[in-house]
C-alpha cells in the first residue's frame, strides 16, 4: 500500500496543508474498502489541557483529564470517536483485544516525542468487574476525538478522524484547521475557581454505619478468613447549584501537586473528580514502576509533631504489618504475570497538604508481549483498594458496604500506540451527578484495627474535597 499513501508528515505544525497526505488515507479507504483513523499530532505553544477541556467540553460528553504537578505532565482528551465497553473477569482482555484492532487501523502523522502523544487510548475501569443484578458495562477504552498533552517544553495537540472512501480531503483540512483554531484560541484562559463559589452541603446519607462494618470485618480477619479488608464509605449529599468539576480539579492540582488531579466522565454515569496519590502503573518500554501505599496518619501543626506521626505509621506495628501485606501481594501478583527483575525501594513518606502515607515504590521489566492491560488485569484490585486473600475479602467488603463502587478504588488511565501508558487508582475523589455528589473514602483493617481510629481515617481522606468544594475541610454535622 505503499504506492496509495503518501509519507506521513514527520513534523506537523498548525496552518500545514495536509490535503496531499489527507487524499492517500482516501484512496487507501477507497481501495480497501474500509474505515481508517487518521490521527495527527501538531505542536504547539503553550496550553493548558485542563483549560481547553473545560471550554470544549459539552454536557454528557466523555472526557478524562490527569495532572501530575511535580511531574509537569498534564492530559487531557474530549468525545468518542470510536469505543468499547464491556464487563466481566475477561474485561481487560476484551479491552486489549479491541484496541490492537483499533490501533492497527490508525494512520499517524506529526512526531509524537513525549508519552501521550499520538493516538492514545484511554481507560477507565470500575472496582468491580460486574455488578450483579446490573447490565451496566464496567469498562470502557475509547480514541477520544481530540486530546493535548502537555510535559515540561513540550506542547501537542492531536486530532483524530475517521476517513471513509468517500471522506473529502478538502473538508478534513478545513475541519481540522477549524478544531486547532478554537483550541489555540482558549490556550491561556485560565480554568475557574471553585473556590469563587463555595458550596454548602447538608447533612450526608452514608451506605452503612462504618464503625459497625469494621467491628465486622475484625471478626472475619480474628476468625482466619482474611489478613486484610479495605472498606469505603459513600457519602452522599444533595445539590441545591451545580458543581463544576473543572474548577474543583484546578483547586486539587494546585493543593496537591504531588497527586494526580483527574476528571473522568461517561455517558449518563456522572463525573468523577479527585486527587489520587497512587500510580498503579506507569510503563515505558519494558519498564515498569508501580507502589505499595498503605498506612496513613494527619499532618501534625508542627515538625515535631508531623515527623512524630511520619515516624509513627513508618514503625508501628499495625501499619509495618499492613504495609508489608500491600508488598508481598504485589510481588508475588507480578512474578506470576512474568514480570522479572522485580526491585523494591526503601519505604519513604509521601506527604500530602493535609495527610501522610508510607509509600514503596517498585520496578520490574515486563516480558516481550505482555501488554500494559495485562499487567492492570494482574494488579487490580491491590491489597491497598480490595484486602487479601483476594477474592475472599472483595466478597466480604461487598456484602459489608452494600453498594457498587463504581470509578472509585477502580482503574484509569492511558496507554499511546508505542506502548508507553500511566494508570492511577481514582482515590480520594468523588462523584458529581446533576442533583447530588457522592465522596468516597476507605481505610485498610487489620488485626488491630480500632473501630473509631478507621473512622477518623476517612474523615481525614475526606478533607481535600471538602476544602476545594465547601472551604471547610470538616463534614457537615
Amino acid at each position: 500500500m505503499t504506492s496509495i499513501l503518501q509519507t506521513a508528515p514527520t513534523i506537523c505544525r498548525i496552518g500545514d496543508d495536509l490535503t496531499a497526505y489527507l487524499d492517500g488515507l482516501i484512496e487507501k479507504s477507497r481501495i480497501l474498502n474500509i474505515s481508517l483513523f487518521s490521527s495527527i499530532s501538531f505542536k504547539t505553544s503553550f496550553s493548558d489541557p485542563l483549560a481547553i477541556l473545560e471550554k470544549l467540553h459539552h454536557n454528557n460528553e466523555p472526557h478524562c483529564y490527569f495532572e501530575k504537578a511535580t511531574d509537569d505532565f498534564a492530559i487531557a482528551c474530549g468525545g468518542y470517536l470510536s469505543h468499547h465497553s464491556c464487563k466481566g473477569p475477561y474485561r481487560f482482555q476484551l479491552a486489549k483485544d479491541w484496541s490492537n484492532e483499533l490501533l492497527q487501523s490508525v494512520e499517524r502523522a506529526g512526531d509524537a516525542p513525549i508519552a501521550g502523544s499520538g493516538p492514545t487510548i484511554f481507560l477507565t475501569a470500575s472496582f468491580e468487574a460486574e455488578i450483579a443484578n446490573n447490565s451496566q458495562s464496567t469498562l470502557t477504552v475509547f480514541l477520544p476525538e481530540w486530546q493535548v498533552v502537555q510535559q515540561g517544553g513540550e506542547h501537542i495537540i492531536i486530532l483524530n478522524t475517521q476517513i471513509n472512501p468517500g471522506s473529502v480531503a478538502n473538508r478534513i483540512q478545513k475541519d481540522l484547521n477549524d478544531r486547532l483554531d478554537s483550541m489555540m484560541g482558549l490556550r491561556n484562559e485560565k480554568v475557574s475557581d471553585q473556590n469563587s463559589h463555595v458550596i454548602r452541603l447538608g447533612e450526608p446519607r452514608e451506605n452503612f454505619e462504618y464503625k459497625q462494618g469494621v467491628v465486622r470485618a475484625l471478626n472475619a480477619i480474628d476468625a482466619g478468613e482474611l489478613s486484610k479488608i479495605v472498606l469505603a464509605r459513600q457519602l452522599t449529599f444533595d445539590l441545591s447549584s451545580d458543581l463544576s468539576p473543572f474548577a474543583i480539579a484546578h483547586g486539587l492540582r494546585a493543593r496537591f501537586p504531588d497527586c494526580h488531579a483527574f476528571s473522568l466522565s461517561l455517558p449518563e454515569q456522572g463525573t468523577w473528580v479527585g486527587a489520587s496519590p497512587e500510580t498503579l502503573a506507569c510503563i515505558r518500554g519494558l519498564s515498569l514502576r508501580t507502589e505499595a501505599l498503605a498506612g496513613s496518619a494527619p499532618r501534625g501543626p508542627s515538625a515535631g509533631k508531623d515527623a512524630h506521626w511520619g515516624k509513627t505509621i513508618l514503625a508501628r506495628e499495625k501499619e509495618v504489618r499492613e504495609h508489608r501485606l500491600v508488598i508481598e501481594s504485589i510481588i508475588r501478583r507480578l512474578s506470576s504475570a512474568g514480570i522479572t527483575s522485580i526491585q523494591e525501594g526503601l519505604p519513604r513518606l509521601l506527604r500530602l497538604a493535609n495527610l501522610q502515607h508510607v509509600r514503596t515504590p517498585l520496578q520490574g521489566k515486563l516480558p516481550e508481549g505482555l501488554h500494559p492491560f495485562d499487567v492492570l488485569s494482574t494488579l487490580h484490585p491491590t491489597p491497598a483498594m480490595g484486602g487479601t486473600p483476594r477474592s475472599l475479602a472483595l466478597a466480604k467488603l461487598a456484602e459489608i458496604e452494600k453498594a457498587p463502587r463504581g470509578l472509585y478504588s477502580g482503574v484509569a488511565g492511558w496507554m499511546d500506540a508505542k506502548g508507553r501508558a500511566e494508570f492511577i487508582v481514582p482515590i480520594r475523589c468523588g462523584r458529581i451527578k446533576q442533583s447530588s455528589l457522592t465522596l468516597f473514602a476507605g481505610a485498610g483493617i487489620v488485626e488491630g484495627s480500632i473501630p473509631e481510629n478507621e473512622k477518623s481515617e476517612t474523615d481525614w481522606k475526606l478533607q481535600a474535597m471538602l476544602e476545594v468544594i465547601t472551604g471547610s475541610p470538616n463534614l457537615p454535622s
